[in-house]
């Protein structure tokens, strides 16, 4: 069955059936609301697609005195997703699941975050991650009060996300429906994945207590007062040129679900924009970067190894730590480093099929790595040609796991050490990664694919490594693996031989230059299906643009952040 096939096809768009990219123009929020009034709440009708400000807190909103505390249980209910395509199965589907929550100082607070619903044992298509909301209460709507949530869907299969904005009324005894509406994504414009969802969904509600709630606030208090502090854009985009590369319309009029610029500690954003206005909770905005993971995760991994117990990691043969591997001449002496770098010598198999074949399809990781052996050589050794090899990146996610197990012993799941070391330390506790979907325990990343960062996540992660692995006075990563993967020694990396994605490549890190005003400016940067993109620049500012209609002309972009601190001497 093929699901999800074509995501990571490496391909110019075909834009003969494109939507004009016309600007929105439904209707606003005003007072009193003529949107998801309680009539409509508490119906039975279809309800419009409708702008994204009625799902806000409106400004002449009330603080309501009626808590929330409870369990919000839904059933599979059908979707309305218009598609010029058959749909997967369970894809217009909201999957049956259960929604705790508690209400604090105005925000709706979920109890647990990531709700894992597709496995081998179901026929449901999406996973569900839910952020803090709010709780408020307006004039007009008598004894109910209201509250709103962003939630997104995910799959198992190659990390797409869809951005939702969920709202109901509710009293101490009972709510509403939940009315969902998704006006934004991160998915493969090619497969015609990009598409409004809205859905009435019927629920029962549970008022109940619990014994955790101290602890999820506590927690959420800590990662609000460990966020990066957010300004608008314009604060240093006086002529709105950086703007306007984020505004850019290309096939659909909201192609960019997260830009923002990085620089001193802070994070400069553009407000998201959805189909249907601007994105309630920029903050808990989730985005499907896809092969950003080789970096954002990946890398993160290496480096981190390499500082917790040796560079030498880099040179472990990843024959030594992947047994169905290492009987197969093609993988001898292949090493960490040569799956980081994709110039294993091996044959990886990047098109669609075949990465859907080999990977997606097989779901555990047993499975996958069998298929991996499959693939064959090459005529190149390890170490001597560029070929960029998604297969690469889970061999190099399985070689970890056992080489940390032989450190740390059977139990240990090295992602858990990342997660406990790097991710709690920087506040980015609830940072989520695509896993091997196992019949028994934990399953291990993806890493070529499958990260689901916020904004607050991307900059955290994409400062600790420009800051050359070293938070707060203490050195998290390895600080020479950091500096090379951004061009800061005398290594260059390997050629590509493709300038059209980046002429380099350093541990997982494209780079190329770009002439500015006379100077070579070698920019590093993530880069991920559908233009996913992380920019490193050698001033130390960062550039974060996610999407998915795959643009990558980004130069322009580069000289525009050379006005506001430039690079060259």
């Amino acid at each position: 069955m093929k699901i999800f096939a074509l995501f990571l096809a490496l391909a110019l768009l075909n834009n003969s059936c494109d939507p004009e990219p016309v600007a929105w123009n439904g209707p606003k929020l005003t007072e009193p609301r003529d949107q998801l009034t309680i009539e409509h709440l508490f119906g039975h009708e279809e309800l419009p697609l409708i702008d994204m400000s009625f799902f806000a807190r409106p400004e002449w909103a009330q603080t309501t005195a009626t808590r929330f505390s409870g369990a919000i249980s839904f059933k599979d209910t059908e979707m309305i997703y218009p598609l010029d395509r058959v749909y997967y199965p369970g894809e217009n589907t909201f999957p049956g699941i259960t929604l705790d929550f508690i209400s604090h100082s105005g925000e709706l607070i979920p109890v647990k975050k990531e709700i894992l619903v597709n496995s081998l044992h179901t026929k449901d298509a999406w996973n569900v991650i839910v952020g803090t909301g709010r709780v408020w209460h307006e004039a007009e709507d008598g004894d109910w009060s209201r509250a709103s949530f962003p939630l997104s869907l995910t799959d198992s299969y190659i990390g797409q996300v869809r951005n939702c904005v969920a709202t109901f009324l509710y009293n101490q005894e009972s709510i509403s429906n939940v009315c969902l509406q998704c006006s934004q994504e991160t998915a493969d414009y090619n497969d015609h994945q990009v598409g409004n969802i809205r859905a009435l969904l019927p629920v029962e509600y549970h008022p109940g207590t619990y014994s955790d709630s101290a602890s999820v606030i506590e927690q959420r208090e800590h990662l609000l007062s460990n966020r990066l502090p957010v300004y608008d854009l314009s604060t240093i985009d006086r002529d709105h040129e950086i703007a306007s590369y984020f505004q850019k319309k290309l096939y659909t009029r909201a192609p960019t679900s997260l830009g923002a610029v990085v620089m001193d500690e802070a994070i400069y954003l553009q407000p998201p924009t959805t189909r249907h206005g601007l994105y309630p909770y920029p903050n808990e905005m989730r985005h499907g970067v896809y092969s950003v993971s080789k970096s954002m995760a990946g890398a993160l991994a290496m480096f981190y190894f390499a500082e917790r117990y040796d560079a030498d990691i880099f040179d472990a043969l990843i024959s030594d730590y992947v047994p169905p591997l290492s009987g197969l001449p093609e993988w001898q002496g292949v090493t960490f480093s040569h799956t980081l770098n994709m110039v294993t010598g091996t044959e990886g198999g990047e098109d669609a099929g075949r990465l859907y074949e080999v990977i997606v399809k097989a779901r555990s990781a047993n499975e996958a790595i069998h298929n991996i052996a499959k693939l064959g050589n090459t005529s190149a050794q390890p170490g001597q040609n560029f070929n960029y090899a998604s297969t690469n990146f889970f061999v190099l996610s399985y070689a970890l796991q056992n080489y940390v197990k032989q450190k740390e012993g059977d139990d240990i799941i090295y992602w858990d050490l990342v997660h406990e070391n790097v991710l709690v330390p920087l506040g980015a506790d609830d940072f989520y990664l695509l896993r091997t979907v196992e019949s028994e325990g934990p399953g291990i990343p993806l890493l070529a694919y499958g990260a689901y960062p916020t904004l607050d996540h991307a900059a955290k992660i994409a400062l600790l490594i420009s800051n050359e692995g070293q938070y707060k006075g203490q050195q998290i990563l390895n600080k020479e693996k950091c500096r090379e993967a951004l061009g800061r020694t005398s290594w260059s990396g390997y050629s590509t031989g493709n300038d059209f994605r980046g002429s380099q490549y350093r541990h997982s890190f494209w780079a190329t230059p770009v002439a500015v005003n006379g100077c070579d400016v070698d920019v590093s940067y993530m880069l991920g299906y559908g233009g996913n993109y992380v920019w490193f620049l050698p001033s130390k500012v960062i550039a974060i643009r996610f999407m998915d209609e795959y643009d990558l002309d980004f130069k322009g972009l580069i000289r525009s952040l050379e006005k506001i601190k430039s690079s060259c001497p």
